[in-house]
């Protein structure tokens, strides 16, 4: 038998996918953090793409007026002379002592005319300097460049003399002075020193003995709030261990860093670390109208983008036939034409993506009209591939459109794209009325919120109650005792 290997053509169908619509696919969905960048690296490349950004208030869209926005600033006062109108007035910079001539071209930002307040760090430091010695200095100051946002250490204390090079006592002297300040239990290495730390504020008269032998030696038990074993163990009665459970409960913070968000000091402003007051940034605004419902894309209004006068009027010349181009090489022609067509390949991925964003909140506006009016007990159920029929689009493309990207109700809510097609709400809102309206003596079991949920129409399972339960950061009856 004799074998031969031949090329033969053959036909066949294929999918080719365009490089441009891979480009929008990524840009469609970008969040909106992601698009900055994107756009950002595009301005750096692409000489021939030119982009202005307007001022305006990142979370509601509304333009700015000297650095303010008359929707979010409590700075913003509506007229009383003729409200019907609805025209917002300003007090002058000068009218509060503020010296404009300072600024010069910049532009206006109130917040350089606030007292820095300073951080938690920049509070403890300033109370350790008055305290320490001098050459105690550095070590402070690693070990309150160490505490996590909650307030604890994240070193050992070996570890920490070992980078700085210093005795292991110097470090634990100064570690100790770190927790003998305020808030109390700063610095703690876990939550039994931390509460152990918090107990020491307290004059002996008004601790109970038997809450510091329960952080000592029945933490965990107390957290699964296992009362009669910890009272057959410490030789106690059940009452006892609640008593000193509820002390431990209403006295005590197991994050310590915390309690500076609500202080009412004046002179200690205190920010924590930044993974708490991210700001959630609205891509799509919802506004109320006499006519109903409307949609605005906040990027929009945020962005203008435009081809480089110079490279338009080169990359035109350039393909006008016949025409001598004396100072264009072709390296030049080269260099313009590409440059022009990827500027303008860009512009048209980030308007389709503005006109895909537009198109499904005008078609969620039309289906969930009773949601925007009254509240999620009257969202109704929706899915993406129905709602890719409804205007027209690959469910794919919704769900990219809608990945990771937020909408502003009219009633100043940010909520996730999300929550339109999440049937559970309704249930979740009910839910938590329903634990927040019960017995604090006899909280509700998964078992009976199921049966008072079947009661209101709403027939769901324990699991089910259980699941809703835990999405909503609600802790089991036992728990809430």
């Amino acid at each position: 038998m004799y074998l031969d290997q031949a090329q033969l053509p053959t036909t066949q169908q294929a999918f080719n996918i365009s490089p441009k619509l891979i480009a929008s696919i990524k840009i469609l969905q970008c969040s909106a953090e992601e698009l900055e960048q994107t756009i950002a690296r595009e301005l750096s490349e692409n000489p021939a793409l030119e982009a202005e950004e307007l001022t305006q208030c990142l979370t509601c869209g509304a333009p700015l007026r000297m650095g303010l926005c008359a929707t979010c600033d409590r700075a913003a006062v509506e007229s009383s002379d003729n409200p019907s109108r609805g025209e917002i007035f300003w007090e002058e910079p000068a009218a509060r002592g503020i010296d404009l001539s300072a600024q010069e071209d910049n532009e206006y930002d109130p917040l350089d005319y606030v007292r820095n307040i300073g951080t938690l760090q920049d509070y403890l430091l300033r109370q350790l300097g008055a305290i320490i010695p001098n050459e105690d200095a550095p070590i402070a100051e690693y070990l309150v460049g160490n505490l996590n946002s909650h307030g604890y250490i994240t070193t050992s204390v070996n570890d920490a003399a070992a980078t700085l090079r210093v005795a292991a006592c110097r470090v634990e002297r100064t570690l100790a002075v770190l927790q003998s300040l305020d808030p109390p239990g700063i610095g703690a290495r876990d939550l039994r020193e931390c509460l152990l730390i918090q107990l020491h504020s307290f004059a002996d008269d008004d601790v109970p003995e038997l809450a510091r032998i329960l952080i000592e030696h029945h933490l965990h038990a107390l957290g699964e709030h296992h009362f009669a074993e910890i009272a057959r163990e410490a030789g106690v009665t059940v009452t006892q261990v609640k008593h000193a459970w509820r002390f431990i409960r209403v006295n005590l913070n197991p994050y310590p860093a915390h309690a500076f968000e609500a202080a009412d000091v004046p002179d200690i402003g205190l920010s924590l670390a930044s993974d708490r007051s991210a700001v959630i940034r609205p891509d799509v605004v919802i506004r109320k109208t006499d006519e109903g419902f409307e949609a605005e894309v906040m990027e929009e209004r945020r962005f203008r983008f435009n081809v480089s006068p110079l490279y338009s009027a080169l990359y035109h010349q350039s393909r006008v036939a016949g025409r001598a181009h004396a100072a264009l090489n072709d390296q030049d022609r080269l260099h313009i034409r590409e440059y022009s067509t990827r500027a303008k390949f860009f512009v048209d991925c980030v308007h389709q993506r503005w006109e895909t964003l537009r198109c499904i909140a005008n078609a969620l506006i039309d289906y969930q009209r009773e949601y925007l009016e009254h509240g999620v007990r009257s969202l109704r159920p929706l899915t993406r591939g129905e709602l890719a029929g409804y205007v027209s689009l690959h469910e794919s493309t919704v769900s990219r459109a809608t990945a990771n990207k937020y909408v502003l109700l009219p009633t100043g809510a940010t909520v996730p794209f999300d929550d339109f097609f999440d049937g559970s709400l309704a249930a979740k809102d009910i839910l938590r009325e329903l634990i927040a309206s019960e017995d604090p003596a006899k909280p509700y079991s998964d078992e009976e919120l199921a049966v008072l949920l079947t009661e209101q129409g709403m027939p769901l399972a324990r699991r089910t109650v259980a699941k809703y339960r835990e999405a909503i950061a609600i802790l089991p009856s036992r728990f809430r005792i």
